[in-house]
């Protein structure tokens, strides 16, 4: 081996070139060592391995590799779903059949909102099949005129059901409705159960009259029919018909 190719090849070497003829290797050892490491690894040719793992010195900036997240941990930073704004994922629910006598109910989920200003029961109905029926109460908000929440899930029959739900104060403890969940059943609780917290109705509020037909049709008790009379006095004529439809 001429003295020549010796000196080219511990050059190249130095510099961190490579031969035309041959692959790139993946990550040539250079940062990490001293400069006479590396320059007795060059003149004889031999290619330094990565610096082991550990910190990691550039001009810019000095970062320690054991302490960045797996690819595990920084899946489950990000967000668990995309929600649209102001709407929020329930849990899901446990199978509780047989727990409650015949003709009672049980609540098998109870949830705050967010802000904590609504509580969200899901009730059991021991019939046959089990009807679900959802109980919404405020605390420390002030419902002298109707709010309106929302909840979605998938049906047994696979398609989306959105009820709405409205509440205010009546004569007597907190505002609270109670409405029935029309074919919901435990799997309803998957990545489609989501609600949305109670707010004010405004002239801009818009929803479509089919939706309005199903919610009045899902009140179960006389507070929630009284929120819905409320409603209607402040919503579009087209709103205010599927109201009254159901109401009368």
């Amino acid at each position: 081996m001429s003295a020549g190719s010796v000196a080219q090849r511990s050059w190249r070497s130095f510099i961190g070139g490579r031969q035309s003829h041959l692959p790139r290797t993946v990550g040539r050892g250079r940062d990490g060592y001293t400069l006479r490491q590396r320059f007795w690894a060059s003149f004889i040719g031999l290619d330094l391995p990565p610096a082991s793992l550990g910190t990691v010195s550039t001009p810019e900036a000095s970062v320690d590799l054991r302490i960045l997240p797996s690819r595990e941990e920084a899946r489950s930073e990000l967000p668990a779903g995309r929600l649209e704004p102001g709407w929020f994922a329930l849990p899901p629910l446990l199978d509780i059949g047989g727990l409650t006598a015949a003709g009672g109910d049980a609540v098998i989920l109870e949830v705050s909102s967010p802000d904590g200003g609504a509580r969200f029961l899901v009730r059991r109905h021991e019939t046959v099949p089990p009807e679900y029926r959802l109980e919404l109460v405020l605390h420390g908000v002030d419902a002298a005129r109707p709010l309106v929440s929302s909840v979605r899930y998938a049906t047994a029959s696979g398609s989306e059901q959105v009820l709405l739900v409205p509440v205010m104060q009546g004569r007597f403890g907190r505002p609270a409705s109670l409405v029935r969940l029309p074919d919901f059943t435990v799997d309803s609780a998957s990545a489609e159960w989501t609600a949305r917290a109670p707010a004010p109705v405004t002239p801009s509020t818009v929803w479509d009259a089919a939706t309005v037909a199903d919610s009045v049709r899902a009140a179960l008790n006389e507070a929630t029919r009284d929120a819905w009379r409320q409603v209607r006095e402040l919503v579009s004529d087209d709103l205010r018909r599927a109201i009254d439809g159901e109401l009368s």
